[in-house]
């Protein structure tokens, strides 16, 4: 796996997870891997959405921080880095 096309793949799926859901704050990188065929990048983005973000400092004493975080997951194409598809992220079983 090249690093600067790692790189690329996920800076280009957080710019488009926030692109289609303006919502989504403190989108971060939670995984990435390059397809076994090399054709796609399959790429967890993790974010809160901002209506889940405690309004004040005592709401969110009671709210885990990971319990608001909701993910991803986006599959760009490995050459172009455009999106072909964009899911729900299950942990593996």
């Amino acid at each position: 796996m090249d690093i600067s096309s790692a790189q690329a793949a996920a800076k280009r799926a957080v710019e488009i997870l926030v692109e289609l859901i303006p919502e989504a704050k403190y989108a971060a990188l939670e995984g990435i891997e390059l397809s076994e065929d090399g054709t796609s990048w399959r790429v967890v983005v993790g974010y809160v959405l901002g209506s889940d973000l405690p309004t004040t400092a005592l709401a969110g004493l009671s709210a885990s921080p990971r319990s608001l975080r909701t993910y991803k997951t986006l599959i760009l194409d490995g050459a172009t880095l455009e999106l072909k598809r964009m899911e729900p992220y299950h942990e593996p079983a």
